[in-house]
């Protein structure tokens, strides 16, 4: 149902309000919020109206009214001011951005570190899926007569390691070329294609005779490994989290605190996050299975060149501070954007 602008104002005062202090908002305060010159009596008329139509509700011992998610959905998508964070803080970002290593790992883990102290919430930075990187080149470095350590770099910074056996004797020489070999077929390949394509080559090179590419095959088989790699996601100050809950809400706590313990739903969500275009805001409402209906998400995908690997954001209760942190964490995400195509 449409909101007539009388509504609109108040919904968005008591919305600010209850971000501000998270009780619930009376009619006599709005009337001295609102411009309208409208009094107390008047005033309850339209929360009246914005409460049938679902925007508000009302405990059941407190004369006042709180937003419902419906509310916060309206304030979030046709609201929301946000404050575009200081040039001073922009510049706290990049530089702790670009001086968190080399690593997308531990990137991303620094991410969310920086998400959680900014917000005093609960900071989230999910890695790309392994199958999903691109190859950017790899490294065979001879460590003995029968050992070879692999290093396969991908874009954005993601970087493997593996200790490879090799039965006949091979040498630095002979590793330079398969390690040519390797990165003009698969450079920027992502690598579930990277893996298909050396089960096919490898039936070529052997009725081809080379056996040159089919031993950098190998090695290279061997170095992507054969079982995917479980997705990581880095979660930071939960503590931050508990330290602003009231007793009262012990139980609301309980629920987010299971739901961040158990990944394999926490990653279900983000996966679903990361594949959207541009900022999220979702409720906890809408997490099928789960009592979260107390809490919220910001989120933003971040990659290269429009490809999207993963997504950073927060998890806090569904007032949190929307204005700040939304554009907070939009401009992390971008920040993100910037170091991984500065290394493709």
């Amino acid at each position: 149902m449409a909101l007539t602008p009388r509504e609109i104002d108040v919904l968005n005062i008591i919305v600010e309000s209850y971000i501000q202090s998270a009780s619930p908002v009376g009619s006599r305060f709005v009337a001295k919020r609102s411009s309208l010159n409208l009094s107390p009596a008047s005033m309850r008329n339209i929360m009246a109206d914005l409460t049938e139509k679902g925007y508000l509700a009302q405990p059941h011992t407190s004369a006042g009214r709180i937003p419902t998610d419906r509310a916060f959905r309206y304030y979030v998508d046709t609201l929301l001011q946000p404050d575009i964070p200081p040039e001073k803080l922009q510049e706290s970002i990049r530089e702790y951005l670009s001086q968190a290593g080399l690593e997308l790992s531990g990137i991303l883990e620094k991410t969310s570190k920086l998400i959680s102290d900014q917000s005093s919430l609960v900071g989230m930075a999910v890695a790309p899926q392994s199958s999903e990187v691109r190859w950017k080149h790899i490294d065979f470095v001879r460590v003995s007569s029968g050992l070879v350590m692999a290093v396969l770099v991908f874009e954005g910074g993601m970087v493997q390691h593996k200790l490879l056996e090799v039965q006949e004797r091979v040498g630095q020489e002979d590793l330079e070329k398969y390690r040519n070999v390797l990165n003009e077929q698969f450079r920027g390949m992502p690598l579930f294609e990277v893996k298909r394509k050396i089960l096919s080559q490898m039936e070529v090179a052997r009725s081809e005779f080379n056996k040159l590419y089919e031993r950098a095959l190998n090695l290279a088989r061997e170095a992507c490994g054969e079982e995917e790699q479980e997705r990581q996601v880095y979660v930071d100050g939960t503590v931050k989290v508990w330290d602003r809950m009231d007793f009262k809400d012990l139980e609301s706590m309980r629920e987010l605190l299971e739901f961040l313990e158990h990944r394999s739903d926490l990653m279900d969500i983000l996966d679903q996050l990361s594949r959207t275009q541009g900022l999220t805001v979702i409720f906890g409402s809408q997490i099928t299975g789960r009592n979260l209906s107390e809490w919220s998400i910001i989120s933003s995908p971040y990659g290269i060149h429009d490809r999207t690997l993963g997504v950073v954001g927060t998890i806090g209760p569904v007032h949190m501070d929307y204005s700040r942190l939304v554009p907070l964490v939009d401009y992390i995400a971008k920040m993100l954007n910037q170091i991984l195509e500065s290394r493709t």
